[in-house]
Order: structure tokens, then sequence, then C-alpha cells
């Protein structure tokens, strides 16, 4: 034991050692303050963002720096405990209400033209009603591929807290933006909330 402790102490005085530890204790703490404030690579493994992202293609992905945006892909946890994380699109922001209705997205009452969906790709409720009123921390995500993709329409609005990365996309990059056409009073009427029955 002796002879262990007075080997480790003549290597801990060579130079040539200190040096090596002090580069690799670097660049540990240089990968784990870029890989949280810089950026880091990711691959896409599914298939909810097609055709934007096809399986296998790598992005890059960014922490949030600025506001939030409509059109916005980001990194999300979206409590599935089978994969990581799931990259969407942001529709909805805090406040909106989100209906899905003949095959569209409004917003507000406004429809949402989507110019990076191929055409004639339509969106549908899946497991939940097509109306969603967003609290003012929540978010509503779809993925490209409306016909695969698990999202809000089956899991609901998410937290700003499940948001973890954006993915930087190009200054002329398709967004999302309103059509004159806006939903008929009537059909944007929210469902009632449940009344939970007070025990006497």
């Amino acid at each position: 034991m002796s002879e262990l402790r007075s080997l480790g102490q003549n290597i801990w005085k060579k130079p040539l050692f200190r040096l090596l530890l002090a580069v690799a204790c670097a660049a540990v703490a240089g990968i784990t303050v870029a890989h949280a404030f810089i950026g880091s690579v990711s691959m896409v493994s599914g298939t909810s963002m097609i055709p934007t992202y096809e399986p296998g293609t790598w992005v890059y992905t960014a922490p949030i720096s600025t506001p939030l945006e409509r059109g916005d892909i980001v990194v999300i946890d979206d409590g599935n405990k089978d994969k990581e994380c799931a990259i969407k699109r942001l529709v909805g922001l805090p406040g909106d209400v989100v209906h899905i209705k003949h095959g569209y997205v409004f917003i507000n009452r406004k429809m949402l033209i989507e110019p990076y969906l191929p055409k004639r790709v339509y969106t549908f409720p899946t497991k939940l009603p097509g109306v969603f009123v967003l609290g003012n921390d929540q978010y509503f995500v779809l993925g490209d591929n409306r016909g695969g993709s698990a999202d809000s329409r089956a899991y609901g609005p998410i937290d700003r807290k499940q948001i973890k990365r954006r993915i930087p996309v190009p200054e002329d990059s398709a967004r999302a933006y309103f059509s004159p056409h806006i939903l008929p009073a009537y059909e944007a009427i929210l469902p009632p909330r449940p009344v939970h029955k007070l025990e006497s």
C-alpha cells in the first residue's frame, strides 16, 4: 500500500502528468459548457418531421436565447419514456386558442397557412378534441408529418420547461402566416369546461 502511495506521489510530482490532467479536465469542462451554452449536433431518428427532416438527418440544436416564435422548430421532452427527446414545430403560443377544423389549423379563429407542409397535407385531430386553449406558459406543437406524428393533438399543449433547445433555420426559410380566412364564430365555440360536482 505504501509503495502505491509512493508511486502516486512520484507521478503527481511530474509536471507532464499534471499538465495532461489539467488538459483532460479542461476538455471535459469545455465539452459540458459547449453543450449547455453553445449547441450540439443530434441525429433525427423518427419520422414525425418528414419532409423537413428525414430520419438519419444530422441537425444543429442551440440553446434558446431569444423569445420563441410561431414556426420555430424545437427539441422537446414530450413525456415519452422510450426516447430521449422529440423534434416538433411550434404552432400555438401562450394565450392562443387553437382550433383544428376542416383540415386546417386556426389560431384565434385565423387560418394558419403553413408553406413548409407539402401540398394536399391536412391537419386533423387525433386523440383529443380539436380545440385547445393555451395557458400563459403553454405551447402547441405539431410534427410536419401530420399523418404520422404524435404531438399536441395527442398529448395536449406542452409547458415552456419541456422545450429544451431550438433548431436554427435559415433566414429565408418558409414561415407560417395568417390568411384572411377567419373561422366563423359559431364554429369557434369553445367546448364547455367540466364542472365538478360538489360533495354535500
